[in-house]
Order: structure tokens, then C-alpha cells, then sequence
């Protein structure tokens, strides 16, 4: 089994499973996770973060206790998986014994063109090490992550999403481009001094 390609295969089906159909996002999520725990018998869980409209929706899934020690990451730019993705967009494999990534970065690295893979390096470090470049940073990344946002498993940001996409849709309609419509609700939203899903929400009650 070509192992890198299954990942791959499984980050790009789970991409596109965020926000769609539960039960595909449940079987690319088990899928996903049967890969990973192959690659590492150490596996703790993963955290996909798709950014939409400058906003980020977060699938968290960890399958075991909070306090399990994670020894190791792996960041993964969705970028280097889909072009239709924005570039701040990722995924990030946690495991508890060092070294666990070490064979599937490099292989990864490989089957996605030979993209840079930066060890437990500083910031000058990476600085020199970005592999290609599209707007922003895309190189598959070890062990910068390794302290979670959340161990939380679950879906957060869509619902924000959602009020943002339907308030970025009353100004497009206005005779905005995507552009304009962004600019104007973000500037809005920090001279109201919140959120911009929060901003966007009043809008549509208004």
C-alpha cells in the first residue's frame, strides 16, 4: 500500500467533506485516521483548518485522554493538496513519540514535488526553507505544533462562516466584488469593535 498516496487521498476527500454530507466526513474521518495510526502506532488525532473568506473552520478529532504527552507534528499545507483551497488553510498530525512523522514527511515531501521539510529548526531556520511559494508559505512542517489550539474533538467556525457568507452575499449584491465586500464588512465590523461574524449578524437582522 502506497501509504502517502492513501493520506493524501483521505486529506483531500476530508477537505472536501467539511461542511457537506455528515456521514461522508464520518467515513473519510475513520479512513483518515486508520491511515495515520499505520504510519504511527503513537497517533493522537489531527486538527484540518480550512479558511474561507478569511475566516477558519476547525475539525478537531483526538481519539484518546487530554493529557496524553504529544511528542511530534506534522503540518501539512492544503495548499500542496488542493489549489482551490486558500493558502493559509492546513491540516496537522499530532503523535506522542518523536521522530513518528520523520518517514511520512519525507514521503509526502516526495509524492508532492519534493516541497521543503523543516525539522525542530528556528525561525531563521524556516525562513530559509520555504519550498514553493504561492502567496504564502507552503512546506510541510515538523514539530511546529506541537501544543493544540484544542484537544476538543468537534466542528467549530461554520456557523460563523455561514452568517459571514450570507452578509458577504447582501453586499456583492449591493455592487461590491468579493474584494470590496470583504474589505467593507472587516472595516465596518472594527469600527463597531467586534467580530466581523458578529458585525455580519447584525447586518442581517438589520
Amino acid at each position: 500500500m502506497d501509504l502517502p498516496a492513501v493520506v493524501l487521498v483521505h486529506v483531500r476527500d476530508l477537505t472536501a467533506s467539511v461542511g457537506q454530507d455528515d456521514r461522508d466526513l464520518s467515513d473519510t474521518l475513520a479512513a483518515l485516521t486508520t491511515a495515520l495510526r499505520s504510519t504511527a502506532t503513537s497517533y493522537r488525532g489531527f486538527q484540518l483548518t480550512l479558511v474561507e473568506n478569511q475566516w477558519p473552520v476547525t475539525l478537531t478529532a483526538f481519539d484518546d485522554g487530554h493529557d496524553a504527552p504529544i511528542g511530534t507534528s506534522l503540518r501539512l499545507p492544503l495548499g500542496l493538496v488542493s489549489r482551490r483551497v486558500d493558502g493559509e488553510s492546513r491540516v496537522v498530525f499530532f503523535a506522542g513519540t518523536p521522530g513518528a512523522f520523520t518517514d511520512l514527511a519525507a514521503d509526502l515531501s516526495h509524492a508532492l514535488g519534493g516541497i521543503s521539510v523543516n525539522g525542530r529548526s528556528s525561525t531563521a531556520d524556516n525562513a530559509d526553507h520555504r519550498g514553493t511559494r504561492v502567496g504564502h508559505r507552503k512546506v510541510i512542517e515538523l514539530d511546529i505544533d506541537l501544543l493544540p489550539a484544542s484537544r476538543t474533538s468537534g466542528l467549530t467556525g461554520l456557523a460563523e462562516l455561514t452568517v459571514l457568507n450570507r452578509a458577504l452575499g447582501m453586499l456583492i449584491q449591493q455592487g461590491h466584488d468579493i474584494k470590496e465586500a470583504q474589505h467593507v464588512l472587516r472595516r465596518e465590523a472594527a469600527a463597531a469593535g467586534v467580530e466581523p461574524h458578529v458585525y455580519a449578524a447584525r447586518m442581517l437582522r438589520d
